[in-house]
């Protein structure tokens, strides 16, 4: 197989649990419905949760697979992207508090892409893939 084929199909079957996953996982049909701050934010959060979901998923996917060193160091990893996560909202929910009401929609908009991107890279960790079909 030529590289550059083989690196197209590479990338494109990363994007394909991005597509496997339910609707819920994108906020997008029910932003289109939100009228309020309120709905927008519940429909990122509803996002979240399934990528939540889906993030777990993937870490104890790989913990069952992993044992020794490699399963200390991605004990370790997702540990410390936890607190990253944690401490990025802290500061992005400091700064986006004085932008008014559509600075909550941005915090939970951030919060998803946060735990969106660590499924993937979970994801991608297992497979052997790019997380990023532009990485590719």
């Amino acid at each position: 197989m030529k590289p550059g084929l083989f690196l197209m199909l590479l990338c494109l079957s990363t994007s394909a649990m991005a597509e496997a996953m339910p609707s819920a996982a994108s906020p997008d049909r029910c932003l289109n419905d939100a009228t309020t701050t309120a709905a927008m934010n519940q429909c990122y959060a509803a996002a979240s949760q399934v990528w939540d979901r889906e993030m777990n998923k993937q870490y104890n996917k790989l913990m069952k697979t992993l044992s020794g060193e490699p399963k200390n160091k991605l004990r370790a990893a997702q540990r410390a992207w936890l607190s990253y996560r944690d401490s990025w909202l802290e500061a992005s929910r400091s700064q986006l508090s004085t932008q008014g009401t559509l600075g909550s929609v941005a915090l939970s908009a951030q919060s998803l892409s946060l735990v969106r991107n660590q499924a993937l890279m979970l994801q991608s960790l297992a497979s052997g893939r790019c997380a990023n079909p532009d990485d590719c």
